[in-house]
């Protein structure tokens, strides 16, 4: 297992343990520089393709025909068609 990995597994666990960051570091040995650095790294990768979410590339010809169907993570469904991605950004940040 590589050093990312590692961190990233140590991350996860921190997340479900209910310790502050200094708790979790203090029990586990980490220097907590080096956590809050592959933290940084961890969150930075996840916000790069969020939870239940893909980023989505239309060729130019199906950009005016286009279906989509989002389903977010508490179930409510969005159903669009013959929209572009700006609009269909738009009702997803609503």
């Amino acid at each position: 297992m590589d050093k990312q990995a590692y961190m990233f597994e140590l991350i996860q666990e921190w997340e479900v343990s209910g310790l502050s960051k200094k708790d979790f570091c203090h029990n586990h040995g980490i220097i907590r520089s080096n956590f809050y650095y592959w933290f940084k790294k961890w969150k930075n990768s996840k916000s790069e393709a969020p939870d239940g979410f893909l980023e989505i590339t239309p060729g130019k010809t199906d950009a005016f025909h286009a279906q989509y169907r989002l389903k977010y993570p508490n179930g409510v469904q969005l159903e669009v068609s013959g929209i572009g991605l700006n609009q269909l950004a738009a009702l997803v940040n609503l």
